[in-house]
């Protein structure tokens, strides 16, 4: 390795833990910030978290010609956060708060920054996600192990140190680390033709979807329920799922079988404790599907059944739904930037923007799926695969949490738009004269 080459990853690196802390940099700043307390309980320690972030993402030159986003998913995306800001300072009523100056200002940055990572960067970002999402469930399970207050069948999150702050600590995003893990190691083991590493990528697999059962988070084990389902639907043919069985029937693949099924006996065995805890979690998830469904769809419940909080505030967004459509204020331009807080994304842009605010949030998640469920099905590149992949989580977030201000939206958002349908992540699939674009405003 020359000294050229030897700068060049180490500006790979950089950039991948850059972009590794913008889009799943919470469980770090939670684990460092409320369980070894280093850094004030605030967000002043998540804004100097992503400032770093942002600074290792800085490119050692700076030029006119950047790499090329998807132009399509740009137009949408320019349009959703032109909207909001155009409301941000014109249509609001709940005041100009310096952390939403501040978000925008750290998306736009984001993005502006992603536009000057290499397309060949891919192997090394996969490894960077799979290896600090690793970490960060390792981080979980010792929080959980540390905190006093955590016993077994509450979910599992960081608890957070400030008293003001949301109680229990925040399950959801660790639960999307936990998936990101999934997907990146999933992704990686095409990757590597080393034995070990594919078993620690498999083994890392089943960890992760352990961890997302330990933190009852129903969205994401509904997202990873359909990220499941697209990938048999659209990436596996036929004739590929029946080569497959034939060769589960080949005397090696059952030698390997019987082996494997002998660890997993020993293993539930040796550690029967983990294993019911585990099982425990799932029943417990389960019933709190049956509550969410029962409530939802205001069905008569039995004895068992308990009404889900959540889902009852799911229900009023949905009835404030049927009495906007016959307003022509909220129709027109809604209530304004942040007025109404609905928990159901697409239902809070039609309250607080109007139909055309709806319309756009809602196109351009529409462009996202459509991108996704193309890049699944052709698999060009892995790191395309993983952005896809990764996407089709959030159509369940849409309909049960969040809102469409989060920064936990807008990260991964510009992430999607930047990397998601680029035909030429991978270098086999594309001329040598495009792999290079002119920035946006100049595209050809």
């Amino acid at each position: 390795m020359n000294l050229g080459s030897l700068i060049g990853n180490i500006n790979y690196l950089r950039y991948s833990v850059g972009i590794s802390m913008m889009i799943n940099g919470f469980p770090i700043i939670f684990f460092v910030r409320d369980t070894l307390g280093i850094g004030p309980s605030s967000s002043v320690f998540t804004g100097i978290f992503f400032a770093l972030a942002l600074l290792l993402m800085v490119p050692a030159r700076l030029t006119t010609v950047a790499y090329k986003p998807n132009i399509l998913l740009f137009q949408f995306a320019a349009l959703f956060f032109g909207l909001l800001i155009y409301y941000f300072f014109f249509i609001n009523n709940m005041g100009k708060s310096a952390t939403d100056i501040v978000n925008f200002a750290y998306t736009f940055g984001f993005f502006f920054l992603l536009l000057y990572v290499p397309n060949d960067i891919q192997k090394t970002l996969l490894v960077v996600l799979f290896l600090m999402s690793l970490v960060n469930n390792l981080t979980l399970i010792y929080s959980l192990i540390t905190n006093p207050n955590w016993t077994l069948g509450m979910r599992a999150a960081v608890t957070f140190a400030n008293e003001d702050a949301q109680q229990g600590g925040n399950p959801h995003l660790a639960a999307r680390n936990a998936l990101v893990c999934l997907l990146s190691g999933y992704v990686l083991i095409s990757e590597f033709k080393n034995t070990w590493i594919k078993i620690l990528l498999i083994v890392s697999l089943v960890f992760s979807f352990c961890v997302i059962i330990l933190t009852q988070s129903k969205s994401c084990l509904l997202g990873t329920g359909i990220i499941i389902a697209t990938h048999l639907l659209f990436r596996f043919s036929f004739s590929r799922m029946a080569g497959g069985i034939k060769q589960l029937f080949t005397l090696r693949a059952l030698v390997v079988l019987i082996v494997m099924l002998g660890i997993v006996r020993y293993l539930i065995h040796r550690f029967y404790g983990i294993y019911s805890i585990i099982i425990n979690y799932w029943d417990v998830l389960a019933g709190r599907f049956e509550d969410v469904l029962f409530t939802a769809f205001q069905l008569e419940t039995s004895e068992e059944v308990v009404e889900d909080a959540s889902a009852m505030g799911r229900v009023a967004s949905f009835d404030f739904l049927k009495k906007a459509i016959y307003d022509p204020k909220v129709l027109a331009i809604g209530n304004g930037y942040k007025f109404e807080f609905m928990d159901v994304p697409p239902i809070e842009m039609l309250a607080n923007h109007g139909i055309l605010g709806c319309f756009i949030f809602c196109a351009l998640n529409f462009f996202f799926l459509m991108f996704s469920v193309r890049e699944i099905r052709l698999g060009r590149s892995p790191l395309g695969v993983f952005a896809a992949s990764f996407f089709m989580y959030f159509p369940a977030l849409l309909i049960s949490s969040g809102r469409p201000y989060d920064i936990a939206y807008w990260f991964p958002y510009m992430f999607f738009v930047r990397f998601l349908g680029i035909p030429y992540l991978n270098k086999k699939h594309a001329a040598p004269d495009t792999l290079r674009g002119q920035l946006p405003s100049v595209a050809r």
